[in-house]
């Protein structure tokens, strides 16, 4: 027992100890700041956002996210003791400072080794977010006590609650409780609900964590925890929290809301380039250059809000959306815009056959394993218990690449990707900014069965290779950001990077292109310039029903994207089959694309590279044996294909068709006492059946340009003779329109049905 008591007298001693040092360095800090702080009345009072943002011709965009000031007579009781009880439950007691949980946070503080937490008061909150820097420090903390006594000496509590209630962040760009009301709920502050009061006061601790819009649960269990405060409290009944407790959050975004998703995207990549808060950025008021086209903007504004561009499902329910347009020379987001309650910026879905191009043909490409006329047998098939299906569970036997990319078919993708390896395709999708390291090695990837997915301008962004001769540029919201003097904190450096050669990038367009004119975005087909795109749905599994689709498409100056899909995975929100990537998705795409180019000089796509090279193949070769064989001297000009393909990868064997004429097998049965002659014909040849009886050799008939089955009669036979059947085979000289190179058929003996009896 002295051995314990013993132990515990060192223990507090050395806590003493350790807080005595603490309390002198805050102490000496205290003195020294206290000369060096000063309180600014008016840097408290500018409510407005410093965060300058301008467009693509540098002009100031209107500011969409000013605060709305409201005086504290508006507030409802309610909704001020809501923050009360959760932030700061003796705000009107105290002299700023709760000295008791800076106490219980200090020695947290002690026990980590630095500054965890704060025990901020609302008075403290609110210098925090007009005074100083988002940093965790002991000297920001002093700075922080000092300022506040000062805020305390001269404003009244319900100033100081007034002020904190309009400038502080509630999350998407929402400053002040009157935006946030106006924001999530399109009601003002006097207006709002008990239920909607505490969803508003659990957001601010942490706005993202709690946000109503990306993590419902956790704001969900947030809004009953200030719910149980308030009635710890006594500011609501027993009533009143059994009555809420259970209630759903129900969000009503504004039209004023959804406008600011471009100005947020800026604001977001602002943070991320600079590595500083929102608050920080507004302190130091910086200027944002951006790419933003406004008159674009605000038509993408138009066709997302365009109800005839959706489809009602049989729950009368239309899809989420979301568009982007990328200026292929800049990498620039000119305009992006969507619906849904969502973070649009960074929701990441399932891409579907919309990643088809980057993530499979473009690295079979580069490989030489493909070119556009390649064939690839789309079949059943199992690997490693994996059998996926085409849409309709239909296979198509021999398909070129070019048509598997128009069809969307997914047997000759996931083929292709075996050939080039999972992780060489992985690799490659890196040059372009898709980082898949975290997904599966698993063949499901080529058709974009991603576990964690990707969004919108990421996917979009991937494109832009095709139409760059083969070179990546990271979109981006912004060219340049200025602070103080004009000074320049950051430069979009614009930076290509080589993702491709210039001959794969042409050949997949030339593939993509064909998607337009004949494949699943044919409704792109009626624009006034050329266009290549790709498309893509993710199906649930067992059904007819589809929770996300995309459509893809670029010219030589833009690239847009168009995403519909359900975010909320209820039943009732899913798609139907008959909205799929190339249906109401394609045709809002169409409309993005027309909006895209209506104040651009249209740009044609690039011609040929010296590295492609034009050859002619023996299509009877590709028929055949459903390989690229080039044409052969003796080939004739009507079976002579010109394809383009990488001059890099111009291995291919010189075509024999013409030269040695294998004649067919036969068969031959007796049917109603008539020979029925069965053998399989190749257009290129002509064919002769001959009949041999007694010492005669008869021509019974004559072939030509006929393929597949051929069945003939020989009606003309009589009882007890003995009959030989065989074919003649020739190849046809075009020049001279005579046959050559004679091949014959074995003798098939055929018995006559008097003979049998």
């Amino acid at each position: 027992m002295k051995k314990i008591l013993k132990i515990s007298f060192i223990v507090f001693s050395c806590f003493l100890l350790a807080g005595g040092i603490f309390f002198s360095i805050i102490l000496n800090n205290a003195f020294k700041a206290s000369n060096e702080i000063s309180f600014d009345k008016n840097l408290l009072l500018s409510l407005n956002s410093k965060i300058e943002i301008y467009n693509n011709d540098n002009k100031l965009v209107e500011n969409n996210s000013l605060n709305k000031v409201i005086d504290i007579n508006e507030i409802p009781e309610f909704v001020k003791n809501a923050f009360i009880s959760i932030e700061d439950k003796e705000f009107y007691n105290h002299g700023g400072l709760n000295y008791k949980r800076m106490i219980k946070s200090m020695i947290n503080n002690l026990r980590s080794g630095y500054l965890k937490e704060g025990g901020s008061t609302i008075s403290q909150q609110l210098i925090k977010n007009t005074h100083l820097s988002s940093d965790k420090t002991f000297d920001r903390k002093i700075k922080e006590i000092i300022l506040t006594k000062k805020l305390e000496n001269n404003f009244s509590k319900d100033d100081i609650l007034e002020t904190y209630l309009n400038v502080i962040y509630f999350g998407n760009n929402f400053y002040g409780i009157e935006n946030a009301s106006l924001g999530y709920f399109n009601k003002k502050t006097k207006d709002l609900s008990l239920n909607e009061a505490c969803v508003l006061a659990g957001l601010i601790k942490a706005p993202s964590k709690y946000s109503p819009i990306l993590n419902y649960e956790n704001c969900f269990n947030r809004k009953n925890l200030v719910l149980s405060e308030m009635y710890k409290d006594g500011h609501i009944t027993k009533e009143e929290y059994e009555e809420n407790k259970n209630k759903d959050i129900v969000l009503k975004l504004s039209e004023n809301s959804v406008k600011n998703i471009y100005e947020q995207a800026v604001i977001d990549e602002a943070e991320n380039l600079l590595k500083l808060s929102e608050k920080d950025l507004k302190m130091l008021g910086v200027k944002i250059y951006t790419y933003l086209d406004e008159n674009l903007q605000n038509n993408l504004i138009n066709i997302i809000n365009n109800e005839s561009f959706y489809h009602k499902n049989k729950y009368r329910n239309t899809a989420d959306s979301c568009a982007v347009v990328i200026d292929n020379e800049t990498g620039g987001i000119n305009a992006f815009y969507g619906k849904c309650d969502y973070n649009l910026i960074n929701l990441k879905r399932q891409p579907g056959s919309t990643i088809k191009p980057i993530l499979v043909y473009a690295p079979a490409l580069e490989k030489g394993i493909i070119c556009p006329d390649s064939l690839i047998l789309d079949e059943k098939i199992n690997l490693d218990g994996y059998s996926p299906n085409n849409v309709g569970n239909v296979f198509h036997g021999y398909v070129s690449v070019t048509e598997a990319i128009e069809q969307s078919l997914n047997i000759p993708a996931i083929k292709t990707m075996k050939e080039v390896g999972i992780e060489n395709c992985k690799e490659f999708a890196k040059r372009v900014n898709l980082d898949l390291s975290n997904e599966g090695n698993n063949y499901a990837l080529a058709l974009g069965g991603f576990k964690y997915g990707t969004n919108l301008i990421t996917l979009t962004n991937t494109f832009l290779p095709f139409s760059n001769k083969g070179e990546f540029i990271k979109a981006s919201f912004i060219k340049e950001i200025k602070g103080i003097n004009d000074k320049t904190l950051y430069k979009n450096p614009s930076l290509k990077t080589k993702a491709m050669s210039e001959e794969s990038a042409y050949l997949m367009t030339k593939m993509l292109i064909k998607g337009v004119e004949n494949g699943t975005s044919k409704r792109l087909n009626s624009l006034p310039f050329k266009v290549a795109g790709k498309t893509g749905t993710v199906g649930i599994k067992g059904t007819n029903l589809n929770t996300d689709v995309y459509s893809v498409a670029y010219t030589k100056n833009k690239t847009c994207g168009v995403w519909l899909g359900n975010t909320t995975n209820k039943t009732e929100y899913n798609l139907e089959g008959s909205n799929n990537g190339g249906t109401y998705c394609t045709s809002m795409l169409k409309e993005v694309m027309l909006k895209a180019h209506e104040n651009s000089s249209y740009k044609a796509f690039d011609k040929a590279p010296s590295g492609v090279e034009v050859v002619n193949i023996d299509e009877t070769a590709l028929e055949t044996e459903h390989k690229l064989y080039l044409a052969g001297e003796n080939t004739p000009p009507v079976y002579k294909k010109q394809i383009e393909i990488n001059k890099k990868f111009n291995n291919l064997k010189v075509s024999n068709s013409y030269t040695c004429p294998k004649a067919p097998e036969i068969e031959v049965k007796l049917v109603n006492n008539k020979a029925k002659i069965t053998f399989n014909a190749q257009k290129h040849l002509i064919y002769k059946i001959f009949r041999i009886e007694e010492d005669q050799t008869k021509v019974l008939e004559t072939f030509k340009n006929k393929k597949g089955e051929i069945v003939f009669v020989d009606e003309n036979i009589e009882p007890d003779t003995f009959y030989d059947y065989y074919i003649e085979c020739y190849s046809y000289n075009y020049s001279t329109f005579t046959p050559s190179e004679k091949a014959k058929s074995n003798i098939v003996k055929f018995i006559s049905l008097s003979n049998i009896d």
